[in-house]
């Protein structure tokens, strides 16, 4: 981060508040990986981080929110297996939504659902908002003891360590998406 000077810092802390709208567990891991190799912006870091996942989750239950104002949606409303999962979702909506951050590929479904079902929006908020915080404390805590078990090297390969595992999370979501694309 030495070439960034420091009127242009807005623009990187500007990324990271954007890059969880591409991709949020990337975003959490480079932005980790960031806070240990620039240890003196790690705060500045983490709450960027932190106001681009929550933002980028907050619009999800509005999706679904306008998709039960629709005919095709409203059909669906009333099986027993929407109505079922509809009890759950309401019923235990604060452990759901904070649950679902940590599940692969379960976060976006059950946050439309959450919109669909009604789940009062002040609740769905503060439950992704600590959800959120959690999974980033974690990522960042996990990133700053593996730092300080790898000391000064960790500034040469943590960066590629989390490039190879951001590669990785991207080509298998890629090869997900043309596999289900092919059948």
């Amino acid at each position: 981060m030495e070439f960034f000077t420091d009127p242009h810092m807005w623009l990187f802390y500007f990324g990271l508040i954007i890059a969880p709208f591409v991709q949020e567990d990337s975003a959490v891991i480079w932005a980790a990986s960031l806070s240990v190799t620039q240890s003196q912006h790690w705060i500045p870091i983490f709450i960027a981080i932190s106001i681009g996942l929550i933002a980028s989750d907050s619009w999800k239950y509005w999706l679904g929110w306008a998709a039960k104002h629709h005919k095709w949606a409203k059909k669906y409303a009333n099986h027993a297996r929407t109505l079922k999962l509809k009890k759950a979702i309401v019923e235990n909506s604060v452990r759901t939504l904070v649950g679902v951050r940590f599940i692969p590929f379960a976060r976006i479904p059950t946050y439309l659902a959450a919109g669909f079902f009604g789940v009062p929006y002040i609740k769905y908020w503060l439950s992704i908002s600590f959800s959120a915080i959690l999974f980033i404390s974690l990522i960042f805590a996990g990133f700053h003891m593996l730092g300080e078990v790898m000391g000064e090297s960790v500034k040469t390969y943590m960066p590629r360590v989390s490039l190879i595992i951001i590669v990785i999370i991207v080509s298998t979501l890629v090869v997900k998406r043309l596999t289900e694309n092919k059948q």
